[in-house]
């Protein structure tokens, strides 16, 4: 170099290649501008956050926030199940995968993309960290999903058919499903990143952290992580809705029926777990109310005088051939009479007996109902938060100049797909009796 030489370094965001110009004045030959690969400078990462604006540090401090939220909340589902032995049900140990996605979410996958976002898309962590994050992001976030997925199958299967349910779902049927969740979500994350840093054609720049753009992929992707699992999930919830709506709807009616009758002879009501039919015995003759009244009136012990154990055989038999004559499917599946026997002492205890049982079965389904609106809230707040995202994402596929202020968008619309994950501990915590204990 001449003494009149010059060199001036441009270094603005951490463009990934430098502009070297060197002016030489003694020949006038102009200048040169020479392209030099910076990978080996290295910006100073806690410089550069310290030099963030007060908004920008504000934001990043709010991701931070939120994502230490996300991975608190989640975290308290998952100890609340391992901790307590009457959450150890099958239905459980999905939401407690479910939890286990959703912490991961905020652990690994929100930390890396706040600083991603608030330094202007720079990325400090090299190529390699970049893809193993990418592919940790579709991994916890399809299996997010597809545990939804799963658990919507779960409640219709119990609601739907409640007796057989205990019986198919077994733990063993639960950690194959879990399995199956995980072994999908792996199988559309790391073999796709895998298979596009195969045929990627240029070196990703330093300092960069772009994804796969391909259309097959997305698609596939796509259709695999949500479109899929949300038909699954709106098939599955309206008929748990229909379902819990008609059996709720005939156990009220039963319970009237069985109220207002009392002391009257014609109605038997009989609910079935599976489903609710009722049963009306026809009306009986004068002759036969004559020869029931003639058979009471024989078991009618003398005045104060106690009945003796021979005396109730007949009646006891008698009950016991009307109860096997009405074939119920289930202990719980007894005939509800209102038997007119002025003269029997446990007259009131029966019907007593009766309403309680009815009650019991009430109370069931309205447990299943309540996990029915559970469902519908944690299916609601899915729909909203990931919709956007995953039309975005197809959109950027097929058209990638129809969205305007591409980046933003992308950001806005991945970040609410990552609010589902700190939504669902929240849901269950409000809504469900056994989280709230």
């Amino acid at each position: 170099m001449n003494n009149a030489s010059e060199v001036f370094w441009e270094f603005s965001h951490l463009i990934a290649l430098t502009n070297l110009t060197y002016y030489n004045e003694s020949d006038g030959a102009g200048s040169v501008t020479l392209d030099v690969n910076c990978c080996s400078i290295v910006p100073d990462f806690t410089n550069y956050l310290e030099s963030l604006p007060n908004d920008k540090a504000g934001l990043l401090a709010f991701l931070f926030l939120f994502s230490f939220a996300t991975v608190f909340g989640n975290s308290l589902v998952i100890l609340a199940v391992i901790r307590e032995r009457y959450l150890h049900t099958a239905t459980n140990y999905f939401v407690t995968s479910l939890a286990v996605a959703d912490c991961l979410v905020g652990l690994v996958v929100m930390p890396f993309s706040a600083l991603y976002e608030v330094l202007e898309n720079t990325w400090f962590f090299g190529t390699d960290w970049c893809d193993i994050w990418r592919s940790l992001d579709v991994l916890f976030s399809t299996a997010s999903i597809l545990n939804l997925c799963v658990i919507s199958l779960d409640r219709y299967w119990a609601i739907t058919d409640p007796f057989s349910y205990p019986m198919k779902m077994t733990r063993r049927k639960a950690v194959a499903l879990i399995a199956a969740v995980w072994i999908c979500s792996s199988a559309i994350s790391f073999p796709a990143i895998l298979w596009w840093r195969a045929v990627r054609e240029a070196d990703m720049p330093p300092y960069k952290c772009t994804f796969t753009e391909h259309l097959g992929y997305l698609v596939f992707s796509s259709t695999i992580s949500f479109y899929l699992p949300l038909l699954v999930m709106v098939f599955t919830y309206c008929r748990i809705y229909r379902a819990a709506a008609i059996q709720t709807r005939s156990l009220k009616l039963g319970t009237k029926q069985v109220l207002m009758a009392s002391g009257e002879l014609q109605l038997t009501l009989r609910i079935h777990r599976g489903g609710t039919t009722r049963e009306r015995v026809p009306r009986l003759t004068a002759a036969d109310q004559l020869q029931q009244q003639q058979q009471q009136d024989q078991l009618q012990p003398p005045p104060h005088q106690p009945l003796s154990s021979q005396q109730q055989t007949p009646l006891n038999s008698q009950h016991q051939q009307h109860t096997a004559n009405s074939t119920p499917e289930d202990p719980d599946d007894e005939p509800l009479s209102a038997l007119q026997n002025n003269g029997l002492a446990g007259r009131h205890r029966t019907h007593m007996g009766k309403n309680f049982s009815l009650s019991r079965k009430l109370a069931k389904f309205a447990k299943e109902k309540k996990a029915a609106k559970t469902l519908g809230i944690v299916m609601g707040v899915f729909i909203v938060c990931w919709l956007p995202f995953f039309v975005v994402n197809l959109l950027s596929g097929f058209c990638m100049h129809c969205i305007a202020h591409e980046e933003i968008v992308s950001a806005v619309v991945t970040w609410l797909g990552w609010i589902n994950s700190s939504m669902n501990p929240v849901i269950y915590a409000c809504w469900s009796r056994d989280f709230r204990r």
